[in-house]
């Protein structure tokens, strides 16, 4: 059955890329559809409709791949009075043709390639023109092939079959219900290229994605079966704890309400205001418009609240009014709130009240805490309520509840793909693979719902880019993080493209480290998988994230705060921890952003301070990798049992 099943994969393509297909490119598309590379920004045509950009030496453009043999047209000029020896390299073929002064359509022929990407380098004389040196003009384009599938879709689509078959089959289906869920998946990953999503040239990274997952879990689950975590405390709430928790909701009010109409400390609130106004203006339609990167969960509920902005009063212009900031901070303020009742209700499982509620206040009094969340204004406490659920959710329901929770943060923000790899781990050694395929099932088919409104509006391209460009959006080896490489260059600022070790940049260095302390809590969590590690391993990817890779903010040292609230009624040595991390989170966001307190920043600016917290926090998240994995080898059963002195059930 699974020879037939790759076979059809293996044939199935080459029928969907038989009909001619083609895709226009414009030249400002958005950087998921056209990468670029040697070319200057977007210019329009003085005497005609059009952009254009010009090339800065060698440029290469990464082009859709209709399949089989394509040709290209593109608009080439060599700029006024220029005619321009230019030559077009594909693969191993090479054109050498000369380009007009004016703008003119020029034919390329391109030969057959595997990749779902063609990628076409063109050179040509460059000539200084002011502070810059221009070789051609190119406008847009069009491209056209078919005939065959690039040999690379039906090899990723042959392993994504493997990988799903054997994991439906390790899960316990049947062997026709295993073989018509793969050929249904086959099917639509086919629809997916006649729609004309082959444009995107995602396909064959999510098949392969899909099919190293199910071939992973089920060669882990045939070595090493799945064992149930031991037997985990339980609090049942009484009158008195929902008196806790309404009097912790109060404090935390008190401190966030007098900050939620403050002025925007740093400008992402007015960029926010903005966005509410295209969405306003235009609907979905205005999602995208100038380059936005907001995410389809915060793009509905922004749209929903645009709606209430003019019957309050509001604006969406700098300076934003009260009732429009409100409204912005609003969505944040209540996930905040939960989060700290979630806090406490999760700290009665190991403390009795008065732990519990300590705990909980620390967390609720945190600065940085409440300064992203009612000054500040950002998403990150919406996105931090569902990866919390993520990790607290996972022994029920064979685990979907934490894979719904999942989808619904990649739908809030793109940093949730970072717990990906510790919700695989733990559902797989909790549950095993049947869990896995029906959380993974779950998670494809909410984010496919939650994508869908975007794609019905137009909007797929701008919500691919948002998805897929975070990874260079902010292309610098530290935005104002006190890190490891705030640690590494002083604080210089550089391009984390630049090389590091030899060949290898400080991007690809950086995201070498962060897998690695993935890797290391994944091994933890293999070992011991109760609640208390698993919130654990979350804290220590969260605090790698922050610490290892580049490009990263300073405000991110946030999502391992609430990680770490949950690890503490469990093990009071991790307050330690949490206690520094909030102090250096606390001076990180004073020195790095002068909207908050401009004599802070200076002061703090102007002190070793930068550095030494730099290197405190990469002790921390030595030693916390060091407590997982040591704690990690003890029994799971005693690790996770309550103290008996502290009893959970109320006098």
């Amino acid at each position: 059955m699974l020879l037939a099943l790759i076979v059809a994969a293996l044939a199935l393509p080459q029928l969907a890329y038989r009909a001619p297909r083609a895709a226009g490119l414009p030249i400002d598309a958005q950087p998921v559809m056209l990468p670029l590379d040697g070319f200057h920004e977007v210019e329009q045509f003085a005497d005609r409709p059009g952009l254009y950009r010009w090339t800065r030496g060698p440029a290469t453009l990464r082009l859709p791949n209709p399949g089989g043999p394509a040709v290209l047209r593109a608009v080439l000029a060599g700029g006024p009075g220029r005619s321009v020896p230019a030559q077009a390299r594909a693969g191993e073929s090479a054109v050498a043709f000369t380009v007009r002064p004016e703008p003119r359509s020029y034919l390329l022929a391109l030969p057959a390639t595997g990749g779902e990407r063609v990628a076409l380098q063109l050179d040509a004389p460059l000539v200084a023109a002011g502070n810059r040196e221009l070789g051609l003009v190119v406008g847009d384009m069009r491209i056209a092939g078919g005939g065959t599938a690039p040999s690379r879709v039906p090899l990723a689509l042959a392993i994504a079959t493997a990988g799903l078959y054997l994991l439906l089959r390790q899960a316990g289906l049947r062997r026709a219900y295993a073989a018509a869920g793969v050929l249904a998946f086959q099917i639509l990953a086919l629809l997916w290229q006649v729609a004309g999503l082959w444009r995107y040239g995602l396909l064959g990274q999510l098949l392969l994605l899909v099919g190293a997952a199910g071939l992973a879990a089920v060669a882990l689950e045939r070595i090493w079966p799945p064992v149930p975590s031991p037997e985990q405390p339980r609090a049942r709430l009484t009158r008195r704890d929902w008196l806790i928790v309404a009097a912790l909701i109060g404090a935390a009010l008190c401190v966030r309400l007098p900050w939620l109409a403050a002025p925007d400390p740093v400008g992402d609130l007015e960029l926010s205001g903005r966005r509410m106004g295209a969405l306003y203006a235009s609907g979905l339609a205005g999602a995208y418009g100038q380059d936005g990167d907001y995410m389809p969960l915060r793009l509905y509920w922004l749209l929903g609240f645009s709606r209430l902005v003019p019957l309050l009063g509001g604006g969406f212009a700098d300076p934003l009014p009260p009732p429009t900031l409100i409204l912005i901070k609003l969505p944040g303020l209540l996930a905040d709130l939960f989060t700290v009742a979630l806090i406490y209700a999760w700290g009665r499982r190991w403390r009795a009240a008065r732990g519990a509620a300590i705990i909980a206040a620390l967390y609720t009094f945190a600065p940085p805490v409440w300064m992203v969340v009612a000054w500040w204004g950002q998403v990150d406490a919406i996105l931090l309520l569902p990866l919390l659920g993520m990790v607290t959710l996972l022994d029920w329901s064979g685990g979907r509840w934490s894979w719904a929770c999942w989808a619904v943060a990649l739908l809030i923000k793109t940093q949730a793909i970072i717990f990906a790899p510790v919700l695989f781990v733990a559902t797989l050694r909790r549950h095993g693979c049947r869990s896995v395929a029906q959380g993974g099932a779950l998670a494809a088919a909410l984010l496919a719902a939650g994508g869908a409104p975007m794609a019905l509006a137009g909007q797929g391209p701008g919500m691919a880019q948002a998805y897929i460009g975070a990874v260079g959006r902010f292309p610098q080896i530290t935005n104002r993080a006190y890190n490891l490489w705030y640690l590494v260059t002083l604080g210089a600022g550089r391009s984390d493209l630049d090389r590091a070790l030899g060949p290898l940049s400080y991007r690809l260095v950086g995201m070498l480290l962060l897998g690695g302390a993935a890797l290391l809590a994944c091994a933890a969590l293999w070992r011991r998988n109760d609640g208390p590690a698993r919130v654990e391993a979350a804290a220590v990817v969260a605090l790698a994230f922050f610490m290892l890779p580049t490009q990263i903010h300073e405000r991110y040292l946030f999502f391992s705060l609430a990680f770490l609230a949950l690890r503490a009624p469990s093990d009071g040595r991790v307050l330690i921890a949490y206690v520094i991390l909030v102090a250096s989170a606390t001076l990180n966001t004073l020195g790095a952003l002068s909207g908050f307190s401009p004599a802070a920043t200076a002061a703090i600016a102007s002190s070793p301070l930068p550095v030494t917290i730099a290197a405190v926090n990469l002790v921390v998240l030595a030693a916390l990798v060091g407590h997982l994995l040591v704690t990690s080898w003890r029994d799971p059963g005693a690790a996770a049992a309550p103290d008996r002195r502290r009893a959970l059930s109320p006098p």
